[in-house]
Order: structure tokens, then sequence, then C-alpha cells
């Protein structure tokens, strides 16, 4: 129950990115603020995924990786957006944090589903 309610959510993530990445931007991006959110949120998006994928994650890396830089190419066919290969770099220095933050924290999931656990 819990891995499929973290993987609905995982992927609620992956539309998010996707929609967020490709809208004309909310806000103005002044500076490299952008960056800070472009790390955390494939932070966030590996270590989720990584949760459920745990045998050779290696792959799963890649494919946030090359996710985010499928992202950046798509956004030089929308009129507001530019790829930006910073913002590449940024996205798969996030899926390097998110690898290791599942590595301190490896199967969250099922710890999850032991606490809500009827007895």
């Amino acid at each position: 129950m819990i891995a499929r309610l973290w993987r609905g959510v995982g992927w609620l993530g992956v539309i998010a990115a996707l929609v967020l990445s490709l809208i004309p931007p909310v806000v103005n991006e002044a500076g490299h603020t952008d960056k800070i959110v472009h790390l955390s949120g494939y932070a966030v998006l590996m270590f989720w995924w990584a949760q459920l994928i745990v045998a050779r994650r290696w792959r799963l890396a890649l494919a946030v990786v090359l996710f985010g830089g499928a992202i950046e190419l798509l956004q030089g066919l929308t009129p507001d957006r530019d790829p930006d290969i910073f913002d590449a770099l940024t996205n798969a220095a996030g899926v390097v944090v998110g690898w290791f933050a599942a590595r301190l924290l490896p199967n969250l999931p099922a710890t999850l589903g032991k606490c809500f656990r009827p007895r």
C-alpha cells in the first residue's frame, strides 16, 4: 500500500517537473536562484524514486539526468523558455545529491509501512 502511494506521488513529481519546466515562468528568475530550484527539485525526484528502485540505482540516476536534459531541449521549442546547459548540469548535480541522500535513508517506504501497519 505504501509503495503504491509512494509510486503515485513520484509520478506526480515527474509530471510537475515537466509541466513547471515548460509553462511560462511564474516568477522572474533574478540571478541564479533558479539553480537552487533545479538542484533541490532533482535531488527530491532522485531521492523519491531511489526509495523504490534500489537495485542498479545508476540506471535510475541516468534516466533522471536524461529526463532533465530532455526537458531543457524541449524548452527550446517553447516561446517563453530557453534551454540552458547550466540548468542541465544543476539538474545532474541534484541527482547526485538525491542519490547520496537515498543511501543515508534507504527503503523509507518500507519503514513507513511498518509504522502504519495495524498491530
